[in-house]
């Protein structure tokens, strides 16, 4: 892989990290789809458009809270 591509995953799972943090503070969902939005606005870590992320906070939603059901 080249430097680029192999920099763009670290960013991308950086992102997801950060995710999965934001999702363990968020009160709700919809909390969660805010301050992932908000975190790649200012920081560009994917390229995703805001359906994109919500997708991802919805999945790892499910896969951190059922943990604890």
């Amino acid at each position: 892989m080249s430097k680029t591509g192999a920099w763009i995953m670290e960013l991308q799972e950086e992102f997801e990290y950060k995710v999965a943090d934001i999702i363990k503070e968020s009160e709700n969902v919809a909390d969660a789809y805010a301050t992932a939005v908000k975190l790649n606005d200012e920081n560009h870590y994917v390229n995703w458009d805001n359906s994109e992320i919500e997708c991802l906070v919805d999945d790892m939603w499910s896969e951190v809270w059922s943990e604890y059901q």
